[in-house]
């Protein structure tokens, strides 16, 4: 109910909807999606997505797929890095 500009900044953007752990059985949120020639694939943390926006992300990765993951957590760092970032990116070629 909020805009995806509402919600890069909203308070509890980090709070967790499911955990392992917490009750007997998880559900888990499964998607099923095509993963075609050239697509690419990015996991990451919120240590990422916190400290650099999503149009810089793509550009990182656009620029140089075999370099993006180390690029990305150093902009993620020079941008404060006050967060764990994880990072992995996936191309299929």
């Amino acid at each position: 109910t909020i805009t995806k500009e509402e919600a890069e900044h909203h308070p509890k953007k980090n709070m967790l909807m499911k955990a392992l752990g917490c009750t007997p059985y998880v559900e888990p949120d499964t998607l099923v999606k095509g993963f075609l020639k050239d697509d690419v694939l990015l996991i990451c943390s919120d240590g990422l997505t916190n400290m650099v926006e999503q149009e810089e992300i793509f550009g990182i990765i656009k620029s140089n797929v075999e370099t993006s993951c180390d690029r990305l957590v150093n902009r993620a760092n020079d941008m404060g890095g006050y967060d764990n970032i994880t990072v992995i990116v996936i191309e299929n070629d």
